[in-house]
């Protein structure tokens, strides 16, 4: 059975929550010459002529092109272009390897966000991948969206400030809005002064399971740290019950940790998602609406699962 708030987003934006409107799908290597890197990407299109936002999105340790697709396939639904962004030397090619956590570093982490800040400067530059045409996509409208390592790549993309000063910053102001899936506390440093320094609009979204002790000593709770750190402005929290660290990931086949996220899980992330899409790179007001009020999205929830905004 959909959970109540999937049923009041259809009855809200029932164009946009039944579109199965045709997805152009494309893939490339882009080589950021600069760095001597190579960066896989898949783009989703959506339907149509017009200029749509785009939506970048980083994997978790260990993960792939493959992590996020029932998210990025909701979100080309909806309208948006989406590009999965696959991160050399903390994805599937060292998984299960000896030293695969410690690439769980700020290293890597800086990486990450320079292969977002490659990709997003490519799509100012390249007209077309394939099929896809990348014209289309409108440089004003830009969100970062990840999981696990992932929202960690976002947090620094969205403006985290770290202990030492970084030249130039993983910070990018031509990103709009930011979506962290299993969001996590600094890697080092003052979680204060980490996130006091984020002022985009951010969506946090966890569960009451989220950790993986074998892999970081993250807890469940401490998901929660970042969104209760940022300064006020467009910032949400949503956390499910039950929700463990690899629902959040967005595959479409099952894992050695049972990861697939079970229907309420998968209808929330997509509603709340797409309203928080909607609201901050389509000005949508009705779906702002939806975010801030008590008789929104917070209304329809079951017991267990909470939102909050601030």
């Amino acid at each position: 059975m959909r959970c109540l708030c999937w049923l009041f987003w259809l009855a809200l934006f029932p164009t946009a929550a039944h579109a199965a409107s045709p997805i152009t799908l494309c893939e490339g290597v882009w080589l950021d010459a600069t760095r001597s890197r190579s960066v896989p990407v898949r783009i989703r299109m959506p339907a149509g002529r017009e200029k749509v936002g785009v939506i970048l999105f980083s994997h978790g340790l260990g993960g792939s092109l493959d992590a996020g697709t029932i998210w990025a396939h909701a979100w080309a639904e909806g309208g948006f272009a989406v590009i999965n962004v696959q991160h050399e030397g903390s994805d599937s090619a060292i998984f299960g390897k000896p030293g695969f956590k410690s690439a769980l570093n700020g290293e890597q982490l800086a990486a990450r966000a320079r292969d977002i800040q490659f990709v997003i400067g490519e799509l100012g530059r390249r007209l077309l991948e394939g099929p896809c045409d990348l014209q289309r996509i409108d440089l004003n409208r830009i969100g970062v969206a990840g999981h696990s390592f992932g929202a960690q790549t976002v947090q620094a993309i969205a403006g985290q400030s770290f202990p030492v000063k970084i030249e130039p910053p993983l910070s990018d102001p031509r990103v709009r809005a930011a979506v962290g899936l299993s969001p996590s506390p600094p890697l080092t440093g003052s979680p204060e002064s980490a996130f006091a320094t984020i002022r985009i609009p951010f969506l946090s979204i966890t569960g009451t399971a989220d950790a993986v002790p074998f892999v970081t000593p993250i807890t469940a709770l401490q998901r929660q740290q970042p969104f209760r750190l940022m300064p006020p402005g467009e910032k949400y929290l949503l956390v499910l019950k039950d929700g463990t660290h690899e629902m959040f990931a967005g595959q479409l086949f099952r894992t050695t940790l049972n990861g697939e996220p079970t229907p309420h899980i998968r209808n929330t992330v997509i509603a709340t998602t797409l309203a928080f899409w909607y609201a901050t790179l389509g000005h949508d007001k009705r779906a702002l609406q939806w975010l801030q009020s008590p008789a929104g999205l917070r209304a329809g929830l079951p017991p267990g699962d909470f939102f909050e905004s601030k």
